[in-house]
């Protein structure tokens, strides 16, 4: 359940509607929106005035329903840590910088950290086999390398299991190795949990530690001691649901996390961690500068040319902004996203514990506002169990006939995204893929009826 459908790689493109990206949401919608104010006096400075733009915006966020931890630092110095709503929802606990927090799919950062510091320092090769390490690997995935598994490049599915599971790393490895490919290794692209998984246990194998404790002892040297798995987790700090579950029952079904998730899932941290690690990541502290920019080379199209993957994650070069770096990653309770935007050593770390402002759209409203740039953010909704009716327009059509696809099966799902896709958002991945992520957001909504949507021009 870690597939990113409500995250910005999946927001999808209709045609239908020209330009228009739409969100759905399980709320009725207030009618408008909310643009944090410029200050009523000019600043000292443009980093003060830059600072007031930060705290503005996180105060529009707040105000319109945010809840979680946002951290923002440039240079290394911090330039906003603030949590708005209760991290717990039935003691009123609020976020806070001692907050844990589930970083889901970011975890796949760390992973093609260590990974990027083991084939830069000679313990690994990127092009380490899958049978240079196991016995008795079936002859279609004998061959696929470590490299493959770190771009999403070997095939390998998205998962092969169930997070939640009390289950052993040998049924996760047969799962592994019984699963079809989605296509011959190296020739394609497809982001999978499993080869993640399995580049964790090859350091396992080949260091003798466990995927904790090496990456534990990196974090540590650098003075991080608030990232990692059951030997960190502290229930009294982790971020609850309103049912009273934290993380480690939320995410990893109570028990330390199985081999569906280490290594591409479930790690928690904290803002001030999280800045701090890629602060030093970034800086050739952490791990050497080799070793850094090795992982961080744009090796794999994720499809349509915009966006490349490294090791465990993305590399953008954006024509105003320039090069960025970011992960992101969630499950149908927690999401979070971090970015570094390298030309103005700008980090930016958001978790938060809901969908309608989730951490990938707080990131942007975050980002406009630092560069002094209007942004959107949707107004706070009012709960209510009565269907709102949609509207005899071309949008309104577009909301009724994707709800009633993601309620069919997978031959609607198909028929919708041939009928209503343009044709650049068809060539951004294959069918598999596209009709992947619907059946995970089939599975997100659960059968609960929309009472209402947002549709915002792009």
């Amino acid at each position: 359940m870690k597939a990113l459908s409500f995250l910005s790689r999946g927001q999808v493109r209709l045609t239908g509607v020209t330009g228009l990206a739409l969100g759905l949401a399980l709320a009725v919608s207030a009618a408008g929106c909310s643009q944090a104010p410029g200050p009523d006096a000019a600043p000292a400075s443009e980093a003060e005035a830059a600072r007031d733009r930060l705290s503005d915006a996180f105060d529009a966020l707040e105000a319109a329903g945010f809840t979680g931890i946002v951290g923002i630092s440039q240079s290394g110095e911090t330039l906003l840590m603030r949590g708005a709503g209760a991290a717990d929802p039935q003691t009123g606990r609020p976020y806070g910088p001692d907050t844990q927090v589930d970083i889901g799919s970011i975890t796949k950062s760390y992973t093609g950290m260590l990974a990027a510091q083991l084939i830069s320092e000679g313990t690994l090769s990127a092009g380490t086999r899958l049978d240079e390490v196991f016995d008795d690997v079936p002859a279609d995935k004998a061959g696929i390398t470590l490299h493959q598994m770190l771009t999403h490049a070997a095939g390998l599915p998205g998962d092969v299991g169930d997070d939640l599971v009390d289950e052993d790393f040998d049924t996760f490895l047969a799962n592994a190795f019984a699963a079809p490919l989605q296509f011959e290794p190296g020739t394609g692209y497809y982001y999978s949990n499993v080869g993640f998984s399995l580049a964790a246990a090859i350091m396992e194998r080949v260091t003798g530690q466990t995927y904790e404790a090496l990456l534990r002892e990196y974090l540590m040297a650098v003075g991080i001691h608030q990232t990692g798995y059951q030997t960190v987790f502290d229930g009294d700090r982790s971020v609850h649901l309103a049912d009273g579950r934290d993380v480690s029952e939320a995410s990893w079904g109570g028990h330390p996390p199985n081999w569906n998730l280490t290594g591409n899932g479930g790690l928690v941290s904290t803002a001030p961690d999280m800045l701090a690690w890629r602060q030093a990541w970034s800086a050739g502290e952490l791990i050497s500068p080799d070793a850094r920019d090795l992982g961080q080379t744009p090796f794999q199209d994720e499809g349509g040319g915009v966006s490349h993957y490294g090791y465990g994650l993305v590399v953008e070069d954006h024509a105003e902004l320039g090069r960025m770096y970011w992960h992101n990653g969630g499950n149908r309770h927690f999401n979070a996203h971090w970015r570094e935007l390298a030309d103005h050593s700008l980090v930016l770390f958001v978790a938060t514990d809901q969908r309608r402002l989730n951490a990938d759209r707080v990131v942007s409203v975050l980002t406009a506002a630092w560069f002094d740039q209007p942004y959107e953010i949707p107004a706070a909704t009012v709960s209510s169990h009565q269907r709102v009716a949609l509207p005899d327009t071309p949008t309104g059509k577009l909301v009724e006939d994707f709800m009633a696809a993601l309620a069919g099966d997978a031959d609607a799902h198909r028929a919708f995204i041939e009928a209503r896709f343009t044709p650049d958002l068809l060539t951004v991945a294959d069918m598999d893929q596209h009709l992947s992520m619907f059946a995970q957001l089939a599975a997100d909504f659960g059968g609960q009826p929309v009472t209402g949507f947002t549709a915002t021009a792009t």
